[in-house]
């Protein structure tokens, strides 16, 4: 998952559920839990309003995977083309402590 100033970014690809699932409806959750306490999260609900297709996903999960992993992204999983799904938060809530 990442950010801009304006949406939060998933990655993902044209075969999976989640896209397809997104097709049908583009109202999302998305949901973040911290692993050493589980009763901190943040969550966010919003709406899918663009979905970028093209090189600008791939570049994208380059980045991810040189931000989190310290290597460039192993395209040998990559089934079909990967998409970009921009999420416009609606309602954010977050437990913190």
């Amino acid at each position: 998952m990442d950010a801009d100033d304006d949406h939060v970014l998933i990655n993902t690809e044209k075969h999976r559920r989640k896209f397809r699932n997104v097709q049908q409806d583009p109202r999302v959750t998305v949901t973040i839990w911290d692993r050493s306490d589980p009763y901190r999260y943040l969550e966010v609900r919003g709406v899918v309003d663009q979905v970028v297709e093209g090189e600008v996903p791939r570049r994208h999960i380059d980045a991810l995977s040189q931000k989190y992993e310290g290597k460039p992204y192993d395209g040998s999983s990559i089934r079909s083309e990967r998409v970009l799904l921009r999420i416009r938060p609606v309602q954010v809530s977050a437990k913190a402590d």
